[in-house]
């Protein structure tokens, strides 16, 4: 449900940069539809990053039950509450933009990047043995939201704290950097995570599964 949700608001925001008649207008109002499908791309993509706050969690169990090695267990631990904290600030900031225009709509992009290093370190860690095709995959998701963030760090997205919160709107290297970064984050990040749900265990096989 949270990769289907991350597709729908994948698909929600090309249709929207993509089609100039739905786009903000000079005069700063947006056409109905544009207004829908921004709409549809912010509460999709909020719950979809909240839908994978107990995904975050329950890989830590499983990570456990694969290696109880105190040492081990507690590095995963750390890799997870960072999940949880930036999967959390992700939806936090989303929705806020919704409700006040003074708060950037790019501000998600920091913990963002903090989602792809937590992805990165899932699939380094291999909590529940994934294929190596879907490592790479999880790794180049991961990487990419970090670019995500670097992008916004530094080209361009800090200009929303000194100036407006729709600074960057005309900024061309702004809008390279998210297309290069954001096109295989966002969208391999969502397929990678209707491939994680596939592959999870069902409660009845985690129960036989222990000692």
């Amino acid at each position: 449900m949270s990769g289907g949700l991350g597709i729908c608001a994948f698909g929600s925001l090309i249709a929207y940069v993509t089609t100039p008649s739905l786009q903000m207008q000079t005069s700063g109002g947006v056409p109905p539809m544009g207004a829908l499908l921004l709409t549809v791309q912010f509460l999709s993509f909020a719950v979809q990053v909240l839908m994978m706050i107990p995904v975050a969690i329950r890989l830590f169990g499983m990570s456990g039950r694969r290696s109880p090695a105190p040492g081990r267990n507690g590095i995963f631990q750390g890799w997870t509450i960072l999940g949880v904290v930036a999967l959390a600030g992700v939806a936090i900031l989303r929705l806020a933009a919704m409700v006040d225009v003074a708060i950037s709509d790019i501000l998600f992009m920091l913990p963002m990047g903090l989602v792809g290093v937590w992805l990165v370190a899932v699939n380094c860690k291999n909590p529940i043995a994934f294929p190596g095709w879907m490592k790479i995959w999880g790794l180049v998701a991961g990487l990419g939201l970090v670019g995500v963030c670097l992008n916004f760090l530094f080209n361009g997205g800090l200009a929303v704290f000194s100036n407006d919160s729709m600074a960057y709107g005309n900024d061309v290297n702004f809008h390279i950097g998210l297309g290069l970064f954001g096109f295989p984050g966002f969208s391999l990040y969502a397929t990678w995570s209707i491939l994680l749900g596939l592959r999870l265990p069902g409660p009845s096989n985690e129960s036989a599964g222990r000692p």
